[in-house]
């Protein structure tokens, strides 16, 4: 059985809180108060007939409709399950600030839709807080604490000093690493980390004083990861560490105050754990809907969402096997059968010959 699982896990809440994603924007010219459009039973009528939401949903088909509807009780599910510990507002607020590091609404629209065509700014916002609510959920269910998720992570910064021999103003190897080793002199001599990434560094970093945030481990070159990981928090490289880019030196964070940094790697473990525990997401998922009493009124929905997002493949296999197991009995028991007819049916022919000889007994 193919699990469509995957799509609702990777989305996290593509398609938005439940009441979120009547519209582009979230919003409609007949809305009843709350939100939410009243569409009624009838959508159009003509003296051809009517068109309902039934011959609507119809058109649109099962699937696409069970999935619709498990994705939206799940995101409604969790909404109500984790509303005292996401503000929405807050992650809104996050969001408009990065559409200002992009030039604006317009330009931050255009970036998006290259990646995820017709996406919005408010589709965006409703995404990112969809998305809060599942990595909680999910976080929770593994238990991904602090502890685990810094494991693998270190906060790094770095002052990168690149090798270009083709350009007139490019350091040869030999200049780039002599600049590196004065930088860090002038650093041990009391020079500012951040001060001397803005000025000297040649990364994009610079401008955030060489700071990359929580570092992962496979998310670097390993030359540089190596290093990172090999030095102790607030210390830095005593030597240049040499990778593809050129010369770094390198310094690791204290950790601290890195609530928001942590919480994306929590972020990162979670997909990384949800892709290779489906078996176990999928229980996860039973259990949350058995704990608000879900009920999925159609049939037909109830049936493809129950072997779908809510069945292990083992489930799945058991209950294949014992199918089988189920014909294979009907066909011994048919099988028996048949001999017991055929016994029946060949005793009379048994009991025809002994009258024979006996006949031909008293004859003689």
């Amino acid at each position: 059985m193919k699990k469509k699982l995957m799509p609702v896990v990777i989305g996290l809440g593509l398609l938005g809180l439940a009441g979120c994603g009547n519209g582009e924007d979230g919003s409609s010219d007949s809305e009843n108060g709350s939100g939410e459009t009243e569409f009624g039973e009838v959508l159009a009528t003509s003296d051809a007939g009517d068109v309902t939401v039934d011959d609507v949903l119809n058109n649109i088909g099962t699937t696409q409709v069970a999935n619709q509807t498990f994705q939206l009780t799940l995101d409604q599910v969790l909404q109500d399950k984790y509303s005292d510990e996401v503000d929405p507002a807050e992650i809104e607020e996050e969001v408009d600030a990065e559409i200002e590091q992009y030039g604006g609404e317009e330009q931050f629209e255009m970036m998006m839709s290259q990646q995820q065509p017709g996406m919005t700014a408010d589709r965006y916002k409703q995404q990112r807080i969809a998305s809060t609510y599942h990595n909680l959920f999910f976080t929770e269910q593994f238990d991904i604490t602090d502890e685990e998720a810094m494991e693998g992570s270190a906060e790094g910064a770095h002052i990168l000093i690149a090798v270009d021999e083709e350009s007139e103003d490019g350091l040869s190897e030999d200049e780039a690493l002599e600049k590196a080793e004065g930088l860090i002199a002038d650093i041990e001599d009391g020079a500012d980390f951040a001060e001397v990434a803005e000025e000297e560094s040649d990364d994009g970093s610079a401008s955030n004083g060489g700071s990359l945030g929580l570092v992962t481990e496979g998310q670097m070159v390993e030359e540089f990861e190596n290093a990172l990981f090999d030095l102790e928090q607030g210390e830095m490289t005593s030597e240049p560490v040499e990778t593809e880019f050129g010369y770094h030196i390198i310094q690791r964070g204290d950790e601290e105050d890195i609530d928001e940094e942590l919480e994306e790697v929590k972020s990162q473990l979670v997909n990384q754990k949800v892709q290779e525990n489906p078996d176990q997401v999928l229980t996860f998922y039973q259990d949350l809907m058995d704990e608000y009493s879900v009920s999925f009124e159609n049939e037909e929905i109830e049936s493809y969402i129950q072997e779908t997002f809510l069945t292990s493949e083992e489930a799945a296999s058991e209950g294949e096997e014992s199918g089988e197991g189920e014909e294979s009995g009907e066909g011994e028991e048919s099988s028996d059968a048949e001999n017991t007819e055929e016994a029946d049916t060949e005793e009379p022919a048994a009991d025809d010959e002994s009258a024979e000889d006996e006949e031909a007994e008293s004859e003689e």
